[in-house]
């Protein structure tokens, strides 16, 4: 394999190629972006010479591919690995579905399971979609919404509860289990809280200091807040402060399966201390999942929500955070939950290959596009 022997594409002169490789070589693959004819380098050293990708990530992906991709000296090879990268992102995230790989990864204490869904750092920030205010929904409506947000690609569905209203659980829950996916329950009551345990929910948002403190032996997934009195701290060492103070209340409780949620603010209300707090408190503890709330950022912003999505879905990606919670309750936040499962995914196979997110074969380009 021919390695150049300077760092930067662009400064890889064919004077310098022609002086720099060996002529034992069958093939010369040069980086996408050399600037140079690479049918006067061919004509030189007597090698057949192709632009490879631009972008060094790619080029396991053009190696194991080589006999069956159409090489050029004019086009990187980008262009032609557009198919070869979906059917790689596809084919990661099957095996993510395979029993052996959940049984393996759930023996480590950074995966849980939420209902039967696997949770944590080992596969992608997981999606939660709330259906804001069931009480005020009737039944069929409420499972229409569950079908849509599972169809755009909800990983848990939650309920949004406002008031007290055990017979909206009791006559939902039954009923939305009957769609295969993890259900969760929005409140800070505790006889709603009590009603869907009752009803067999599989995650409970949210438990503050006061909340914790009525329940014992809680066996569902608990998201505990940063919340003592009805107060969350600005700064956000005190914020992690408040949340490790419950965290340790709810496991000295007894909870079984416990996530953080450090809380992110809006714009203008704290935004900027929040992703402190949540990269801070995931530093400290990498093993305790996070749960982070971005539909408070996009429903408090008059722009597009695609963009804010992938860019908070981001930040979510290297604050180690394992959920992010959003809804669709306005026409502005339509397609949340798409763009959400989309960037999710985006940011899961970056990381994994080290790179930023993009050229993945998945993406969110709408109004815009590269070419």
């Amino acid at each position: 394999m021919y390695i150049p022997p300077l760092e930067v594409a662009t400064f890889l002169t064919p004077e310098l190629i022609k002086k720099s490789v060996k002529k034992n070589y069958d093939i010369l693959i040069l980086p996408g972006l050399v600037d140079a004819d690479l049918s006067e380098i061919e004509n030189t050293l007597g090698i057949k010479t192709y632009r490879g990708p631009k972008d060094i990530a790619d080029l396991d992906i053009l190696l194991e591919n080589i006999e069956k991709i159409p090489l050029s000296k004019d086009i990187p090879a980008d262009e032609f690995l557009v198919d070869y990268k979906k059917k790689k992102a596809l084919e990661e995230f099957e095996k993510l579905k395979s029993p052996d790989y959940i049984r393996e990864t759930l023996k480590t204490s950074r995966n849980i399971l939420i209902g039967e869904l696997p949770v944590g750092k080992d596969f992608p920030i997981r999606i939660v979609a709330e259906i804001v205010d069931i009480s005020s929904k009737n039944l069929d409506e409420i499972i229409k919404i569950a079908k849509y947000y599972i169809r755009s690609g909800a990983d848990i569905i939650d309920l949004g509860l406002n008031k007290e209203d055990e017979d909206k659980i009791r006559e939902v829950v039954p009923e939305l289990k009957k769609l295969r996916k993890p259900l969760s329950i929005d409140t800070l009551n505790k006889k709603n809280i009590e009603c869907a345990i009752e009803e067999g929910i599989d995650l409970i948002l949210s438990f503050d200091e006061s909340m914790i403190k009525n329940f014992k032996r809680v066996e569902q997934a608990a998201v505990i807040l940063p919340m003592k009195k009805g107060v969350i701290p600005d700064n956000p060492d005190e914020r992690i402060k408040f949340l490790e103070n419950n965290i340790k209340l709810a496991k000295e409780r007894n909870f079984q399966k416990v996530i953080a949620d450090p809380i992110l603010k809006p714009i203008n209300f704290g935004l900027s201390d929040s992703i402190i707090a949540y990269r801070k408190f995931g530093r400290l503890y990498h093993n305790i999942p996070m749960l982070m709330g971005i539909g408070n950022v996009t429903e408090l912003i008059d722009a597009d929500s695609i963009g804010i999505n992938a860019v908070l879905c981001g930040i979510a990606s290297e604050c180690g955070a394992d959920l992010v919670f959003t809804t669709e309750a306005s026409h502005k936040t339509k397609g949340c939950i798409t763009e959400l499962s989309k960037a999710s995914k985006m940011m899961y196979l970056a990381k994994k290959r080290g790179s930023s997110p993009k050229d993945l074969g998945i993406d969110l380009l709408v109004h815009k596009k590269k070419k």
